[in-house]
């Protein structure tokens, strides 16, 4: 009988350390995939709550860092978050995939293996048709912001919002120095304006940059930060906040030089 229940608790405990392995990796993904704080430790500890006995789940999370503890257990794990993006398709299906395992309709086992196939998965939409979609959002952005609509500019502004963009890719794919990728973009940007306007492509060199600059703006972190801020993640807040005020001003000094010696 003692023997039985030693095993027992030995198999509970192998459990919820597992659990913990897959609760950090979901919150891995999400915070990659630009998800807010709250999020994050919220679907951590609903994996790891449900599968532990005592449902004592503690998370911090971070831009930079996870680490996830379970009370009275010498189960600790801490994952280092290298890379950071947006991918709203990655945020559901994360969401999902936890939602179905606290409802008993995935195993801890499977859960573990969809999240490793999202995380291992290529881009949902190929580098090709990314650039399309940046360009066409560069074009009709300019139409949105400076209510003119001189469909002569349209073709500029798509070419340099979608060079923009493969700039912004390419180096941020190749160069670790943070920021740096969203200034050359931006640059790019400045070039293709300015060279296409003087070719007599373009029209007006304001109207085309303030559209074909959209696609690297960090819109989506910043609205993160006021969230997380508010919710009161004053470290995450703070660090999302900073990055996206250093991005502004990379793309910002990017467009001036341009705007300045050219």
């Amino acid at each position: 009988m003692r023997n039985s229940l030693k095993k027992q608790t030995w198999g509970n405990d192998t459990v919820e350390n597992k659990a913990i392995d897959v609760g950090v990796l979901a919150g891995k993904i999400l915070v990659e995939a630009g998800s807010e704080m709250w999020r994050v430790e919220d679907t951590t500890k609903r994996i790891v709550d449900h599968a532990s006995v005592n449902n004592k789940t503690e998370a911090f999370t971070s831009l930079t860092g996870l680490l996830v503890n379970l009370k009275d257990t010498p189960y600790t794990r801490f994952m280092q978050v290298e890379k950071r993006g947006i991918n709203m398709d990655n945020i559901n299906s994360v969401n999902t995939l936890s939602r179905q395992y606290t409802a008993d309709q995935l195993t801890l086992d499977e859960l573990e293996e969809k999240l490793l196939a999202l995380k291992n998965a290529r881009p949902q939409y190929p580098l090709w048709l990314q650039t399309i979609g940046a360009g066409f959002e560069g074009a009709f952005f300019m139409f949105i912001f400076t209510q003119t609509y001189n469909w002569a500019d349209f073709p500029l502004a798509f070419f340099a919002g979608a060079v923009g963009y493969l700039v912004t890719y390419y180096v941020g794919s190749r160069v670790r120095i943070r920021f740096m990728s969203e200034f050359l973009g931006a640059l790019t940007v400045g070039l293709c304006a300015v060279i296409g306007v003087r070719l007599h492509l373009g029209v007006n060199i304001e109207n085309i940059i303030i559209g074909a600059i959209m696609p690297p703006l960090p819109g989506i972190p910043m609205i993160n930060s006021m969230r997380d801020i508010f919710e009161g993640n004053l470290l995450s807040g703070i660090e999302r906040l900073m990055e996206s005020l250093i991005i502004l001003s990379a793309i910002a000094f990017g467009v001036g030089l341009i705007l300045r010696y050219m």
